[in-house]
């Protein structure tokens, strides 16, 4: 038998299930909408968080943290260290939040910063971990266009589309043709073992 899949509802569908109940009871909506009846009464313990839940799409009551006060601080340190061109990591952002949940433990009670804590953190905060480069890579001012097309030449890199240069190897004007020799020729490194 295969396992049960688990379904996922809307807070607006919850919310139309929790009214049901009241109209009716518990085990009307349990039948009426396909739930199990101990949903039904989840579901009307967290009645106030259902309606305050925005878009109503969502499904779960993720994106609510229970530590504000602590989140409030951490993300106005993330913002202070980017201004000041400092890097800002994931473990920096677990210590200094394990070290302002120490020093207020009212406000961090139960607190552990965990990575998926801190994943979070980041999408409720809209933050991300890659920071803007302050200075762009330039070409040096005495590179002319003559430079550039030698050494695309040179690496094989073609811009002819009749695929007449695909054969051609770019050598400099200097560069003497490099000629195989007949000793080189000659030598065939498997010439020992056919003789055996």
């Amino acid at each position: 038998m295969a396992p049960a899949r688990r379904r996922k509802f809307e807070a607006s569908f919850k919310l139309k299930v929790v009214n049901f109940a009241k109209e009716h009871n518990n085990c009307a909506a349990a039948s009426q909408y396909g739930v199990t009846e101990k949903m039904v009464r989840d579901w009307k313990a967290n009645e106030d968080a259902l309606k305050s839940m925005m878009p109503s799409s969502k499904c779960a009551l993720r994106g609510t943290p229970h530590w504000s006060e602590l989140e409030k601080h951490v993300a106005d340190m993330v913002h202070e260290h980017r201004q000041n061109g400092y890097i800002v990591t994931r473990n920096k952002i677990r210590m200094f939040a394990l070290q302002w949940a120490k020093s207020n433990p009212d406000h961090s009670k139960g607190f552990k910063a965990t990575v998926s804590w801190c994943t979070r953190f980041l999408e409720r905060h809209n933050l991300v971990l890659r920071q803007k480069t302050k200075i762009a890579q330039k070409l040096p001012a005495d590179l002319d266009g003559k430079t550039v097309i030698e050494s695309f030449k040179k690496c094989g890199i073609s811009n002819s589309l009749d695929g007449m240069e695909d054969d051609f190897l770019w050598q400099d004007e200097g560069e003497a043709e490099a000629e195989a020799t007949p000793s080189d020729s000659e030598l065939d490194p498997y010439d020992c073992l056919t003789n055996v």
